[in-house]
């Protein structure tokens, strides 16, 4: 098995693409499909960051590839402004600072032909079809209602 690369890709649809080393990126949440990445590194580096992650709009396509284990694809939904920490030089702009993006992971949509209607089912339970368990009947049309 591959060594897992030390780095966090992210990608326009066009290639043009910004690397992050591992070192200074946060997988903070991965709920409900949700990715939240905390980018802790010195203030040139999260410019470049931001600049990059500035040019997309809100729900525009980005792949996240983490340490090369694949692409992920999301839609771009926000970004934080550089919040400055640790030592200042000396015109009082910290040396280091923390970014947040929040990315929402593309999921692809449940085929209709193959979703039950179950509403106003009998066989429903909480909108829910009971009948995809039981492997010796698969449509409703196999019961009698």
């Amino acid at each position: 098995m591959p060594d897992i690369a030390r780095i966090v890709i992210f990608k326009k649809e066009n290639g043009e693409e910004f690397i992050f080393e591992d070192k200074y990126v946060q997988l903070t949440s991965l709920e409900n499909k949700m990715l939240i990445f905390k980018f802790e590194a010195s203030q040139d580096i999260l410019k470049e960051g931001a600049e990059f992650f500035s040019t997309f709009n809100t729900y525009e396509q980005i792949k996240v590839d983490i340490g090369g284990t694949g692409e992920i694809p999301c839609y771009m939904k926000s970004l934080s402004h550089i919040v400055g920490r640790g030592p200042k030089k000396t015109n009082g702009e910290h040396l280091n600072g923390i970014i947040t993006l929040s990315l929402q992971q593309i999921v692809a949509a449940p085929d209709p032909e193959e979703e039950q209607n179950c509403l106003n089912c009998a066989l429903s339970q909480n909108g829910v079809c009971t009948i995809k368990d039981n492997g010796e009947k698969t449509t409703c049309d196999d019961f009698k209602k």
